[in-house]
């Protein structure tokens, strides 16, 4: 999988070599003597259920650089709570961990005091959850590292956390923003919501606004919507972020506003890693009801042209929209054969006819991501103030988050 393609903006650091993993490890123990570094895993409590989580916990526990895991949790009940608790201590043993509780009673009243000094209402979403992990970090003053990946790999191994972790913590590289990529391949290509609407769509704004400064910078990442990203906090408590499947989009939006491009990389994480999937709706009309993957398809697509056109108000928005949706079809349609012909040459089964609706489906998601709310310029993206931002503006808030915590 070796190869050495370097995007003429975006620093990537390529998987060439098997490395010894207890040296990496001791090193970064090493670092993070200075710089802590914190494991945020977002999680809706379903996941305490399946094998995934628990088998992550388990190596998670032997990582020596890892000096806290924050589960930061939601639909959940009190008894839940309490067993996702248990299971927590039992699975990570003697790791220091905290568990947030996000749509339980002393997190909702957070939420309901940040309502009241202007953030947009609470709504449940790996968004809310990331945001109210690094709010409690930064709540505690901790000035260390943060890495994030999502708790439904099925084939997790804790060779991914170091490579993630290692390009921010290393003192002799400029790295405050590392975005992880990987396969999502088993006996088929999946990774339908980033091959078939983020890539292509990336590329229709491209064709009709011109190599704008963002729309370079989102082109080079190799796979946009991995949930896999370390960032020291003191910038990641400086973004702005939806509470929703926007999230990844988001990040990568801020990231390009607050760094310069050597303080950003996207690291190689290794071959496959095996997800939960989604499945698409079998309806393509605007008008039907939204499911799997095409609720996430919509929520990533409004955020990417809400802050691609955040600069271009005075252009006729809706008109543009219409010509980058037609365009992405096109382009989107134009690939597939691509795909098709990646599966014959490694012996993978793909369904082109599947594909091809998919590529429908999200073309009519598109008109409700698209639509633009009268009196404004883009397309709604509503995202919770930096945690930096809150936590100095609303008096006590600190303190709430402090106390809602579980440990």
């Amino acid at each position: 999988m070796a190869d050495f393609f370097q995007h003429h903006r975006l620093p990537t650091l390529h998987h060439l070599a098997d490395c010894d993993q207890d040296a990496r490890e001791a090193e970064l123990a090493a670092w993070a003597k200075d710089k802590p570094i914190a494991l945020l895993l977002p999680a809706l409590y379903a996941e305490f259920e399946k094998p995934a989580l628990q088998r992550m916990l388990h190596q998670i526990a032997e990582v020596p650089y890892i000096g806290e895991v924050v589960l930061t949790v939601n639909r959940a009940t009190a008894a839940q709570i309490k067993t996702a608790r248990a299971q927590c201590a039992e699975w990570l043993g003697p790791k220091p961990f905290t568990l947030l509780w996000n749509d339980g009673p002393a997190l909702k009243a957070v939420h309901r005091q940040l309502e009241a000094h202007g953030a947009p209402p609470y709504r449940a979403g790996k968004g809310s959850n990331i945001w109210m992990g690094v709010a409690y970090l930064t709540a505690r003053g901790e000035h260390g590292i943060v890495a994030c990946h999502d708790t439904d790999i099925s084939s997790y191994e804790r060779r991914l956390l170091w490579r993630l972790c290692y390009p921010v913590a290393h003192p002799e590289m400029p790295y405050r923003f590392a975005k992880g990529y990987y396969g999502r391949v088993g006996d088929r290509m999946y990774g339908r919501v980033t091959r078939l609407l983020v890539l292509p769509l990336i590329q229709a704004f491209m064709e009709v606004l011109g190599r704008t400064s963002l729309l370079d910078h989102l082109e080079g990442f190799r796979y946009p919507l991995s949930g896999e990203f370390c960032a020291d906090l003191d910038t990641l408590s400086s973004f702005a972020m939806p509470q929703g499947w926007g999230l990844e989009m988001c990040l990568l939006c801020e990231v390009a506003r607050h760094l310069a491009t050597n303080e950003i990389c996207q690291v190689d994480l290794g071959f496959n890693f095996e997800h939960r999937h989604r499945s698409v709706s079998n309806s393509p009309s605007r008008n039907a009801l939204v499911s799997g993957l095409v609720a996430s398809a919509t929520e990533v697509a409004g955020t990417l042209a809400a802050h691609v056109l955040e600069s271009d108000s005075a252009i006729d928005n809706a008109a543009l929209l219409n010509t980058v949706s037609a365009r992405y079809r096109q382009i989107a349609l134009q690939w597939v054969p691509r795909y098709q012909h990646d599966a014959l040459l490694n012996g993978l089964q793909y369904d082109i006819a599947d594909e091809q609706h998919a590529v429908q489906v999200f073309t009519s998601a598109l008109a409700d991501a698209f639509q633009i709310p009268e009196g404004a310029a883009t397309p709604d993206c509503i995202e919770l103030p930096s945690c930096k931002d809150i936590l100095a503006q609303v008096p006590g808030v600190s303190d709430a988050i402090l106390r809602a915590a579980m440990r």
